[in-house]
């Protein structure tokens, strides 16, 4: 599964990188701490699972889900945010999972891994073999 992460904050983007290479078949493909050019780098590497930070999105969130499920790999979002209180209302704009960034990080995991096998479609990291 190719991810791609983007967060303004170094470290939790460092933390989430070390944490995902750390998983077979999961493999980061790129990283953005800011929001421009963001649509741009998320079509260059087309990854599978997009892990949005909240705090990045200077645009409303449902404008920028929307935007990028219009892109033609469609890639899976899963939003990121300090506040619990948003995710009914993060999911409603169109994100495909929530995390609170107060929760273990372990909690990812599973959430990847289920759509990982949800999605038939999603095609093996580029570097393992077919």
């Amino acid at each position: 599964m190719r991810l791609f992460i983007a967060s303004a904050d170094k470290t939790f983007r460092l933390a989430l990188l070390l944490l995902l290479e750390s998983e077979p078949g999961m493999v980061v493909t790129g990283m953005s701490d800011r929001s421009g050019g963001l649509l741009a780098s998320v079509t260059a590497m087309q990854p599978e699972v997009l892990l949005l930070d909240d705090g990045l999105a200077t645009q409303a969130m449902g404008q920028l889900v929307n935007d990028l499920h219009l892109l033609e790999f469609h890639p899976k979002v899963i939003v990121l945010s300090p506040n619990p209180q948003t995710a009914a209302t993060t999911l409603a704009a169109g994100a495909d999972g929530f995390i609170s960034k107060s929760a273990p990080p372990d909690e990812l995991l599973p959430i990847l891994r289920s759509m990982r096998s949800a999605d038939t479609h999603l095609s093996p990291p580029m570097n393992s073999p077919m």
